[in-house]
Formats: structure tokens, C-alpha cells, sequence
């Protein structure tokens, strides 16, 4: 109960956003002035971790300005390299992640970032976790207020990604001039950064628990790595399965190819042996040899055919055969 009202004397807080989306513009409105570089390209200005520190209401303000999440010209990995720097920078850990968005730009990329946050950081990263809104002077365009943008112009996935955050949210307007409403909108973004202190029990996001997200983080890569194996000798079985089945197929249909082969020879086998049966039970023995010659270009019929036309036949030729004997039948298709 004590706990709940603690207030600490120095705030450390990370900045992490899209590139263009006022990150930097932002940490300068916190320190008070032009510490960390910033203009309207699409290209992140700040490559490396920076840290600057300044006061605000008589405590120090510590802020680390992180490269822009999802910049073209660093990988995935450089990006979170440096996301983990900020810890050593602010040891003995930051109290918020101001997560900086644009009003009325929430990319698909954007719907990741704090996908990319507690990949980087652990689940506990979203208990730390604030959401910036930037240019709020587009509010005025609209003539809602922040409540009434989220729930009329915010698409479903934004709004989840709000109440993942616990609905914890500011809004800055970076072309205010007035001193004192810009000093307004800075110090209500320090309350809202002291309720999640207090929420955290006083506490900040440390090492052990960036070394418990880590732990995880391994875990679930080897899970997945795992997984992926799995993946692939699953589908190595389902070919080495598939390439067995079709090699059965094609044993099957060579041995039914070749079952069908010595049906068809044996069949003519059969055909010949009774041809040559006929050929010796009507001329024999007054035959020494007889040879039937057959020109498959000038018949094509099965031999079966053959012996059935040559037996239906010899009763005419035998009794020239039996005059003058022969030495070969020709057998010849009309031209």
C-alpha cells in the first residue's frame, strides 16, 4: 500500500518508434530543448542509441533515443542490438518505453511494434509500456479529442494495440509554440509515466528481466528450430513415402507388362505348336521340310488366323504337293 505512492526522483525513459513518426522531436519536448536530431525525411536520423538528460519540474529526466524501428538501411537484428543498448544506458534499467506513433498513420508495420518490443524486451516490456501519439495538432483538424480519435477514427487493431499497452496514452503537438501549453503536455506525460512507476511498485525494467526475456527468447527459437525440423523430416518421410508408393506402381505395372508379354508369346507359342500339329497331321509323311515363310507387312492377321486358312485350304493343294513334292509355302497377300 506504501508502494502505490511511491515517486521516484529521476525518471529514465526510452524512445522507440518508426522512423518519421517524431521520435526525436518528441525526446527534445521532454528535455526542454534540441538534444537529439530530427527532421521530416523517411530516413533515420539517429543510428545509434543516444542518451541525454535534463529537468522537468526540479527531476532529472533521463531519455535514450533508439533507432527508427523498421529503418531500410538496418536489419531487423542491428535495430534490436542497439533497442538493448538502452538498458545499459539507463542502468539500472528504464522506468517507460514511450512507444511514439503518428496520429492518423498507423502502418501495417506499426502493428508490430509492440510485437518487436517484447521480442526484444519480454512480455513484462508492455507493463513499462506508453503510448505517444505525435502531431497532435491534427486532433484540431478533426475536432476530436484523444478518447474520441482512438474510439471513432482508430481501426480495431489499433485499439488493441492500446489496451495491450493497458490504454495507457498521451498526446503531443509538435508544432505548439506557446511555452507554456508545450510545458502542459510534457508534464502530463510525466504523471502518466509516474502511475506506471507506481503500478510497477516503484520499480523499473532491469537486467534480470531483460535476461529472463532473453532466456525465453532462446527457448522459443529452439522451439521453433525444433519445430522446423520436425517440419522438415515430416515432409522428408511424406516423400521418401511418396517416392516408395510410386516405385511399387511402377514394379506393379513392369510386372503386369511382362505378365501380359509371356501371356501374348505363350499364346503364340500355343498358336505355332498347333500350326506345325496341322501342317504334319495332313502332309506328313510325305513332307521332309516345310517352311512357311510369313510377310507381316502383306498379313497382318495372328497366326491362329494362318493355321485356320492353311488347314481350310490344304485339301485343295495336297494333291499337287503329293505330284511333285515342295520344299516351302509361300504365303503372299494379293496386290
Amino acid at each position: 500500500k506504501e508502494r502505490s505512492f511511491v515517486t521516484v526522483k529521476s525518471l529514465r525513459i526510452v524512445l522507440i518508434g518508426k522512423t518519421g513518426s517524431g521520435k526525436s522531436s518528441s525526446g527534445n519536448a521532454v528535455l526542454g530543448w534540441s538534444e537529439f536530431k530530427s527532421d521530416l525525411s523517411q530516413t533515420s536520423v539517429t543510428k545509434l542509441c543516444q542518451k541525454a538528460q535534463g529537468r522537468v519540474e526540479g527531476r532529472r529526466v533521463e531519455v535514450v533515443d533508439t533507432p527508427g524501428l523498421f529503418d531500410s538501411t538496418m536489419s531487423h537484428h542491428e535495430v534490436n542490438e542497439e533497442m538493448l543498448k538502452c538498458i545499459s544506458l539507463l542502468a539500472p534499467g528504464p522506468h517507460v518505453f514511450l512507444l511514439v506513433l503518428q496520429i492518423g498513420r498507423f502502418t501495417p508495420e506499426e502493428k508490430e511494434t509492440l510485437n518487436l518490443i517484447m521480442k526484444a524486451f519480454g512480455k513484462d516490456a508492455q507493463k513499462f509500456t506508453i503510448i505517444l501519439f505525435t502531431h497532435g495538432d491534427k486532433l484540431e483538424d478533426y475536432g476530436l479529442s484523444l478518447e474520441e480519435f482512438i474510439q471513432k477514427k482508430c481501426d480495431d487493431s489499433c485499439k488493441k494495440l492500446i489496451s495491450d499497452c493497458g490504454n495507457r496514452c498521451h498526446v503531443f503537438n509538435n508544432k505548439e509554440k506557446d511555452t507554456e501549453r508545450k510545458y502542459i503536455q510534457v508534464r502530463g506525460l510525466i504523471k502518466k509515466i509516474d502511475d506506471v512507476v507506481r503500478a510497477n511498485g516503484g520499480g523499473c525494467y532491469t537486467n534480470e528481466m531483460l535476461q529472463e526475456a532473453e532466456a525465453a527468447i532462446q527457448k522459443e527459437t529452439q522451439r521453433l528450430l525444433q519445430e522446423k525440423e520436425e517440419e522438415m523430416k515430416r515432409k522428408m518421410e511424406e516423400m521418401e513415402e511418396k517416392f516408395k508408393q510410386e516405385m511399387q506402381k511402377m514394379q506393379q505395372r513392369m510386372e503386369e507388362q511382362r505378365d501380359e508379354n509371356e501371356k501374348v508369346l505363350q499364346e503364340r507359342d500355343n498358336e505355332l505348336k498347333e500350326l506345325k500339329t496341322n501342317i504334319k497331321r495332313d502332309f506328313s509323311p510325305h513332307l521332309s521340310c516345310i517352311v512357311i515363310v510369313l510377310l507381316k507387312l502383306y498379313i497382318p492377321v495372328r497366326i491362329v488366323n494362318i493355321a485356320h486358312l492353311v488347314s481350310y485350304n490344304f485339301h485343295l493343294l495336297r494333291p499337287g504337293v503329293l505330284i511333285c513334292g515342295q520344299h516351302v509355302f509361300g504365303l503372299s497377300r494379293p496386290q
